[in-house]
């Protein structure tokens, strides 16, 4: 067991055994056994946060990262964990995500900053007047219950530029909800229907203080917990480190030291590698797991997985960027490519056409990885996951002769 510069233990491990750890970590090696509304709140709460995205081209992001581990999952599932059961609810975190509502108390601290960062940013779009309605809207909802967005129109239309709101009452929905005035009480399709919060959730979970006492306090458990979201990270700027206390690259070091110091979490040495990486010390059993399971996945384009872009190619060889953005001109690959796991290891890339009714899935474009050794027990067990993915579409299967020919062993 070596020690680090601070003198604390620190794992050594091969770079398999971190691929291993994170896939099973994941409950990606097809071996969890999570099945249901009850393996979906197992995860959760596991991971505590799932980035939500609204774009639907083959399921949108939090149900395909379900899918993936959950077994004979569908959408609905996760829709009645929400706006039924309300055993999760969606809020900022890493943008905005999927949390367990029992979070609610300790994140009020990420509320506040939310809020005084929406503060400037109405300012910036001069739509501050946004500010005014806020009380109009709730005494709206207070009255005649929950309300689609759609159907408040209060104050002034605005031009606030390509990406603000047109309306005043949207901005001032929006800062609301931010703020934890205002929940989501279901949603139309991508469209969101608010309602107050005291409606919402039972008055043990709004009525109690934030627990910490000091912002050092939130940061150590805020940061342990964004571990948790991965299973494995490193102290690099990157996509798990997205929001507010854990961008803070000064702050993050200082928690993570401390945390190391404590023994809340452990630093991990991978080989081949030269940056320090850290696992909660409750996973320390995880370690040297392998990931033996046939098994392959697709992978969602926000997963919790491939969070970090330049920590999933340092240790899995995968480059991978979500090109929904990028000028169609530009694209390296497609506008919507799901990642292909097989094992502990990125095998392949494809573009899925959007579905249309009960027909079968279209594949654009299949691409595999550069020097991937391509096997008939890959095949068959490709096959066996896009029968998953077919049942979790709702969808007929695809045509056995059509997936031969779009697996063949070459790109494009």
């Amino acid at each position: 067991m070596e020690q680090n510069v601070l003198g604390n233990k620190m794992i050594t491990i091969t770079n398999e055994a971190a691929r291993s750890f994170l896939v099973n970590y994941q409950n990606l090696n097809g071996n969890s056994g999570l099945k249901g509304s009850n393996g979906v709140m197992e995860f959760m709460q596991k991971v505590r946060c799932v980035q939500f995205d609204p774009l639907n081209v083959v399921g949108c992001n939090p149900d395909l990262v379900m899918q993936s581990r959950i077994k004979g999952y569908k959408p609905e599932v996760l829709f009645d964990l929400l706006y039924k059961e309300r055993c999760l609810y969606d809020a900022p975190d890493k943008m905005i995500s999927i949390i367990p509502t029992e979070d609610y108390p300790k994140m009020a601290r990420i509320r506040q900053k939310t809020v005084d960062q929406l503060k400037d940013i109405l300012t910036w779009r001069k739509s501050l007047g946004a500010l005014d309605l806020l009380d109009e809207i709730k005494e709206l909802i207070r009255v005649n219950g929950a309300q689609p967005a759609t159907k408040i129109n209060i104050g002034e239309n605005v031009d606030s530029g390509k990406w603000g709101h047109k309306k005043l009452s949207s901005a001032a929905l929006d800062y609301l909800y931010h703020s934890g005035e205002l929940g989501i009480s279901s949603k139309i399709k991508t469209h969101k229907v608010y309602d107050l919060s005291e409606n919402l959730f039972p008055p043990e979970v709004l009525n109690t203080e934030d627990p910490f006492k000091t912002e050092i306090d939130f940061a150590k458990w805020y940061i342990k917990r964004r571990i948790g979201a991965v299973g494995l990270v490193w102290n690099k700027n990157g996509g798990t480190w997205l929001g507010f206390y854990v961008s803070d690259s000064k702050l993050r070091t200082q928690v993570l030291n401390e945390l190391v110091e404590e023994g809340q979490i452990l630093e991990v040495q991978i080989e081949g590698s030269k940056e320090a990486f850290y696992i909660r010390k409750e996973d320390e059993p995880l370690l040297g797991k392998p990931a033996k399971n046939n098994t392959a996945q697709f992978i969602a384009p926000l997963d919790n997985l491939i969070w970090d872009r330049g920590m999933i190619q340092e240790l899995f060889d995968f480059e991978y960027s979500w090109e929904v953005y990028t000028p169609a001109a530009k694209r390296k690959f497609g506008y919507y490519v799901l990642p292909v796991l097989y094992k502990n290891r990125f095998i392949a890339r494809f573009e899925p056409e959007p579905c249309r009714g009960k027909s079968p899935l279209q594949i654009k474009n299949w691409w595999w990885e550069p020097g991937v050794k391509i096997t008939d027990r890959m095949i068959t067990t490709l096959k066996d996951a896009f029968t998953r993915f077919s049942k979790f579409l709702g969808v007929e299967m695809m045509n056995e002769k059509y997936l031969e020919e779009k697996l063949e062993r070459k790109n494009g």
